[in-house]
């Protein structure tokens, strides 16, 4: 089985969208670089709170949120890889562990098998519904630093 989620760095930036981008929106909210709402477009502010993070963390100050700037948030990442998200279709030995961590708090992926299918996405979904990471990608079952945070954490 190859692993999928180990390679995947997400890279975000001017012009990106989606449920990554949503993640960085509350993040940077979280961390009180940016007071607005969470959008998913990767818009002027946000790259303006992008780099007023990367200032206070003296990184390279150029707007862009890659492996360093992840890992600077210092939020919960599968396998310690900041900047990787997990979704239908991943598959590995992340995708088992946030299995494995769900069935212990209860949820019921399916047997854990470290594929990412329809029955893992909608237990994800449950989850971030039952306000355990529900910032997290609105709610999409895409499973980011905030949806890790509460899949890890006790």
């Amino acid at each position: 089985m190859s692993d999928t989620t180990q390679t995947k760095i997400v890279v975000l930036q001017k012009g990106s969208t989606g449920p990554e981008v949503t993640d960085l929106q509350y993040i940077l909210q979280i961390r009180k670089f940016t007071l607005n709402a969470p959008d998913g477009i990767f818009g002027p502010r946000t790259e303006a709170a992008v780099i007023q993070f990367q200032k206070s963390k003296n990184l390279k100050q150029d707007g862009v949120v890659g492996l360093q700037t992840w890992a600077a948030m210092q939020y919960a990442w599968p396998n310690n890889q900041p900047g990787t998200f997990l979704r239908e279709g991943d598959s590995g030995n992340a995708v088992r562990l946030m299995q494995e961590a769900m069935v212990s708090k209860g949820i019921n992926p399916g047997q854990p098998d470290g594929k990412f299918g329809p029955r893992t996405k909608a237990a994800v979904i449950e989850f971030q519904k039952n306000g355990d990471g529900e910032r997290d990608s609105n709610i999409v079952g895409v499973v980011g630093p905030l949806t890790w945070g509460g899949i890890l954490g006790d």
